[in-house]
Order: structure tokens, then sequence, then C-alpha cells
């Protein structure tokens, strides 16, 4: 998954990728990896991302184009998260293999999603957040 934005973000701070990568706690090789989209960026990097160049998390992920500064700018509530997911599938009254299909994966490894055994990674989250019509940050809990 290519984020453009970490790089055009990274530049306008005028910073260098040894920085950023520090910042992290990876080192540069992996940071300019996730940079030029040769590995996911994962969902807590680009938290961290979001938090260091005070922007949203839709807006790293290249999901919304409005570059508006956040002052309550926080860590993903990933309890929330998983519990706004359970809800949601209640009320749309979806099933496993229906929101399976749609983030083309299994029915065992969605239900491990949602029961929270396994981390969400960032490409399989944003197409829930298109299923069910939600914006990332609200559904990561930081809006």
């Amino acid at each position: 998954m290519y984020c453009p934005r970490t790089r055009i973000l990274r530049e306008e701070f005028e910073y260098m990728q040894k920085y950023v990568a520090k910042y992290l706690d990876y080192n540069r090789s992996t940071y300019a990896n996730w940079e030029i989209g040769n590995i996911i960026l994962p969902l807590d990097i680009a938290n961290k991302l979001a938090i260091l160049y005070n922007v949203s998390l839709s807006y790293i992920l290249g999901l919304n184009t409005i570059k508006k500064e956040k002052s309550d700018i926080r860590m993903i509530d990933y309890i929330y998260m998983r519990s706004k997911l359970n809800e949601l599938k209640i009320i749309n009254n979806s099933s496993f293999e229906e929101i399976s299909k749609y983030i083309d994966t299994n029915r065992s490894t969605t239900n491990r999603y949602f029961n929270g055994k396994i981390s969400i990674p960032t490409d399989k989250l944003i197409l829930l957040c298109e299923f069910y019509n939600i914006e990332i940050d609200e559904l990561c809990g930081i809006k």
C-alpha cells in the first residue's frame, strides 16, 4: 500500500528519513520501504506519523485530501476500534462471510480480526471502513 503523503509531509517538515525512522524506533531502510510502498504501512506507524505531522490518520493514508491540522490527535484506541467493528457488524446485520469476501480474506481470519486475536492490516482496515462507510479516524477512536 503506497502512502505518498508520508514522503510529502516529511519533505514539507524538512525531515530526513533517518530522523523519522528514529522517531518511529525503526531503521531508515524499513521506513524507506514504507514510504515507497514496498511494505504496507502498519496502522500504529501511520498513527505515529499523523501525530508527528499533526494531521489526521485519514490524510496520512490518502483517504481524504483535506490537510487540516488537528490539535487533539491521539493514539489509536484498539479496544474501541474492535468494539465499534462488532457494533457495526450487528447494526448492519453483516456476516463474517460477507465481510471476508469484501476484504478478500477467509472467514477465520476475519473472525480473529473482530475478536482482537490478530491485528488488522492497514489495507484491510481501510476496506472495512469502506464496507461500513465510516472514516478511519472515527473507527479508531481518534476523531
